[in-house]
């Protein structure tokens, strides 16, 4: 590179100006000198000043003799020597096997140095040349010094593999950061901070700014650009796929187990995380420290270097919002969903330029599908629960798996993501597309619509199975078992609330009626027979007749019941409680009347049991599992 020094006087002093100029001053300073009331010191800094103009005219004296032609003859020479210098240093490296950045700083400054001595005489030779000066041998040394410059750019290319190959640096999570990149939670759509990670060994960056420089002002841009995104976007796949992404085919996960597939579902959730806020953030610091931040080849450079990466993680996207709506793919299209919606910001940020519209489609694309698809999922379950089909009835009229799969399904997976549910369901409904989803009481909001609709189909198909059961009391227990646990479900869950207090309070009511109902239709029969009915007056040995065989019935049938009704089961052991507090008030109070009204025929010898046996015995009624009676009569 030509520097001042590098200039010849004669090219100065032959310019008529630069002539005056030194003419000027000459005579400035002789007047300066003659002025008495300056100090020495001063006087001694103006003398040696007139000495070197005094030099400088003498120069200007002597080339104004040199012919012109002589003086283009040695500026030609002396840049043939620059031109035959700077070519050794370069050409010294092409039988020297060693890395140039690793030789030093001093190495690789004198490499760039002479690299830029060669771009500096090519331009030149060719201004020479637009003038007509021998254009013939001019064109001979620039074919020369382009060709010494083909070979330099090959090298420093060369170089800018090497360092992003060997000072690629590997990113291991901090503590901190690594639990905030597994944070899936289902619902936080908290925007992470990006990761402070260098992808290239920061003591290597000035390596790659010379390099990029020194290749940009010989016009080889565009294949430092190339080499740096090749170099870069290989890497960037292999530290990917090293994370588990992949490229799958649609066909080949529709022939998947929907284990393998919820495994990669998982994957994929961590890795887009992974892939954005740590290595494509990184790839933007590192392109903006390269190129300048804002500069035209950054942006470009970063879209060649993700975009192929950044197309393979949406294709899984799109693959997974297709096929069939079943129930257990809504929690991961909801992490997928939101995982997407927590990366939104920033890819906005990073692909901000004109060039960066195609990811950012592609984005919002897989995002709208995924959300689509879950929401469909969602809307869709309460027509799968509908028409679960109804086979046989359920033993014990216990808590049926239907009911245990769908409060377990919305109450321990839902909460989780209710926000994002309630928004997708809004977007989904024009109508209020000007609603804000959070500024909807919970029990108003779509999302609580839509779930009194699942328990309501719940329901509706729970009465279909409770015909199942030949025994109208023991559809009613099966209805109070299934009633009463859905209530409890949403009682103690983070859905109270967007079910609503009057839902709640609907279903008591609801699961109390089926217990009023049981205990009429088991234990009206059974009371009926301790009735006064057809006791004859008096108190003959007819009214005891009578009476015993009251007593007799009333023990077979309440023998009947404890047969059939210690099979049945009620799980929770309150309303099991409850229960049997309502058959004692209706069935022992009516059995302890009986009785004492009749006490005075002393009818205790009749008695097979008595009020304490029969409290005692109620004990044994609803635990699941079937007993017998084989008392000997009093």
């Amino acid at each position: 590179m030509m520097g001042m020094e590098d200039v010849n006087v004669d090219m100065i002093s032959a310019n008529p100006i630069r002539q005056e100029s030194l003419l000027a001053a000459h005579n400035l300073l002789r007047e300066l000198e003659a002025n008495d009331s300056l100090p020495d010191d001063m006087k001694k800094v103006l003398a040696d000043l007139d000495l070197k103009l005094s030099a400088m005219e003498l120069n200007f004296e002597t080339n104004t003799s040199e012919s012109v032609e002589s003086r283009k003859d040695r500026e030609l020479t002396d840049a043939k020597e620059k031109l035959e210098s700077a070519r050794q240093k370069i050409m010294s490296w092409e039988s020297n096997f060693d890395v140039i950045w690793e030789s030093g700083p001093e190495a690789l400054s004198e490499y760039i140095g002479a690299v830029e001595d060669v771009v500096g005489l090519v331009e030149v030779f060719k201004n020479m040349c637009m003038k007509g000066d021998d254009y013939d041998n001019h064109i001979i040394i620039i074919s020369r010094a382009e060709d010494v410059l083909q070979v330099a750019m090959q090298r420093l290319e060369d170089e800018l593999v090497q360092i992003l190959a060997h000072r690629r640096q590997s990113y291991v999570a901090s503590e901190v950061e690594d639990d905030a990149l597994k944070e899936d939670g289902g619902g936080a759509t908290k925007e992470q901070e990006n990761v402070d990670f260098d992808l290239i060994d920061p003591e290597a960056i000035p390596f790659l700014k010379s390099i990029r420089k020194t290749m940009f002002a010989a016009k080889y841009d565009q294949e430092f650009c190339a080499a740096y995104v090749k170099a870069q976007k290989e890497a960037l796949e292999d530290c990917l796929i090293g994370l588990g992404m992949e490229t799958v085919s649609i066909d080949e996960l529709v022939k998947m187990a929907w284990d393998i597939i919820a495994s990669k579902i998982k994957t994929w959730t961590q890795l887009i995380k992974t892939a954005v806020q740590v290595y494509i953030v990184a790839e933007k610091r590192l392109c903006d420290e390269i190129f300048g931040e804002s500069e035209p080849p950054a942006s470009r450079c970063l879209i060649s270097i993700t975009e192929s990466s950044m197309t393979c993680l949406f294709n899984f996207g799109h693959a997974m919002a297709l096929g069939p709506h079943t129930p257990e793919k809504l929690f991961y299209l909801l992490d997928m969903y939101e995982v997407l919606a927590e990366v939104q910001g920033q890819i906005n940020s990073l692909f901000s330029d004109e060039g960066g519209l195609l990811v950012k489609t592609e984005f919002k694309e897989v995002l709208g599908r995924l959300g689509d698809s879950a929401r469909a999922t969602f809307l869709g379950f309460g027509e799968v629960i509908l028409s679960d089909p109804t086979t046989d009835p359920f033993p014990g009229g216990g808590v049926h798996p239907l009911s245990s799969y769908v409060m377990n399904y919305i109450i321990v997976y839902l909460p989780d993501y209710c926000k994002t549910l309630n928004t997708l369901l809004h977007e989904k409904n024009e109508d209020d597309n000007k609603v804000v989803p959070n500024q909807v009481s919970p029990e108003k909001s779509l999302l609580a619509s839509s779930l009194r609709s699942i328990a309501a189909n719940l329901k509706s198909n729970l009465e279909k199975k409770s015909q199942l059961y030949r025994d109208v009391a023991l559809q009613h227990v099966f209805l109070m078992n299934n009633a009463h646990y859905i209530q409890q479900k949403v009682m103690n869950s983070e859905l109270q609330k967007i079910f609503g207090d009057e839902w709640i309070r609907t279903q008591i009511v609801n699961y109390q009626q089926h217990a009023t109902s049981y205990v009429r239709s088991t234990w009206s029969s059974v009371v009926a027979s301790l009735r006064d009915d057809g006791i004859p007056s008096g108190s003959g040995s007819g009214v005891k007749v009578v009476l015993k065989e009251k007593i007799r019935v009333f023990s077979v049938a309440f023998e009947d019941v404890y047969r059939n009704q210690t099979g049945w089961f009620i799980r929770d052991e309150q309303l099991k409680e409850e229960l049997r507090i309502s058959i004692s008030q209706k069935v022992i109070l009516a059995y302890q009347s009986f009785i004492g009204r009749h006490s005075k025929y002393d009818i205790e010898k009749y008695v097979k049991y008595d009020s304490d046996d029969l409290e005692n015995l109620l004990r044994d009624f609803f635990e699941g599992s079937q007993k017998s009676l084989n008392y000997r009569r009093r």
